[in-house]
């Protein structure tokens, strides 16, 4: 039968999704002056927003927008993939 990839993990450094989280996180939206990220964290909009969420958010596959569900994992600085 066809097989299909339903849900997979992907591994982050912290430093990395903390980068790429702050890179993003005062961006604003022209049309309304509020912040991007405030649509991109679900339920904690965008003062309660962390990497953790916003990555979180970004994967679930309930969010209208992520083709399947991913569970993003973030390592501490220096370990390596279990």
């Amino acid at each position: 039968g066809a097989r299909a990839v339903l849900e997979y993990q992907l591994f982050y450094r912290a430093r990395y999704a903390e980068a790429a989280f702050a890179s993003c996180r005062d961006v604003q939206l022209p049309a309304t002056g509020g912040h991007a990220i405030a649509t991109m964290c679900g339920r904690y909009g965008a003062r309660l927003c962390t990497a953790q969420r916003w990555l979180d958010f970004q994967g679930d596959k309930n969010n209208g927008l992520a083709p399947l569900q991913i569970d993003f994992r973030l390592l501490p600085n220096g370990s390596e993939p279990g």
